[in-house]
């Protein structure tokens, strides 16, 4: 069972033509806010930098740490949590590895970070390297509006990752146990280049309404040549569940 089983039905899946939906509704975002915050700080900090600041501090300075660490508004900890929700999906789900999170280099605690979202890696059957480009929402209420922007950064970089960040993520792999795969990326992006049919682009929205309707106009309406995911996920209160797993995680620490 992967987390979502957990504190989620089952998804009602949806096909938009070859495109597929997945709905995940909760079924009780108590259990879901406490995983999320026992990951919540493996996503901002090493597992060193955790180790030493409980073994020199104590719990409380942990908790401090993450203080440190953790946006602090709602709308950061909202988008954040998109993003590592996504990437969860990506891991749990899907089978691509995710590598190190992104969010722990990050420059400030409530700037937004540039790039895609969220990326994953696999090797095929035919040892082919396999690409996925995640978009997140993360909304109490998604409207149409929500799902064209997620749309456009599908889109960018000509629909392909972005070589910054896909740079960025075999650097991260290459300091792992999957320093293989990250040494094939940098060889797909050096020197095979990517191609639109290796690459699947998940459309990840963490929302507290349905807006399923708004997905499948844009799937009927998607032209391009890269094979598409979408994930609703929703929450019976979604700004509560955010505020309560990063606090969660601040008290768990302390």
């Amino acid at each position: 069972m992967t987390v979502f089983g957990r504190w989620c039905k089952p998804a009602k899946v949806t096909a938009v033509g070859s495109h597929v939906i997945s709905l995940l509704v909760s079924f009780d975002d108590g259990v879901g806010i406490e995983s999320l915050a026992a990951r919540l700080p493996s996503c901002y900090a090493t597992s060193d930098a955790l180790s030493l600041v409980a073994r020199s501090l104590g719990k409380e300075g942990v908790a401090e740490f993450l203080q440190g660490k953790f946006p602090r508004s709602l709308p950061a900890r909202s988008g954040d949590m998109g993003e590592i929700l996504a990437t969860v999906y990506l891991a749990e789900d899907c089978g691509y590895v995710v590598g190190p999170s992104r969010l722990i280099q990050r420059d400030h605690q409530e700037w937004a970070m540039r790039g895609d979202d969220v990326l994953g890696a696999a090797f095929g059957a035919d040892e082919r390297v396999l690409l996925a480009k995640g978009e997140a929402k993360s909304r109490a209420r998604a409207s149409a509006r929500v799902v064209t922007e997620a749309r456009e950064g599908l889109a960018r970089n000509d629909e392909l990752p972005s070589p910054h960040s896909l740079l960025q993520f075999a650097e991260r792999l290459l300091a792992t146990s999957d320093a293989e795969l990250g040494e094939a990326v940098l060889k797909l992006m050096l020197d095979e280049g990517i191609r639109p049919d290796g690459v699947t682009h998940l459309m990840f929205l963490f929302v507290g309404n349905d807006p399923t309707s708004h997905v499948v106009a844009d799937l009927d309406g998607y032209t391009g040549e890269v094979a598409q995911t979408a994930v609703i996920l929703r929450a019976q209160a979604h700004q509560e569940f955010v505020c309560a797993a990063f606090e969660k995680a601040i008290t768990d620490g302390a």
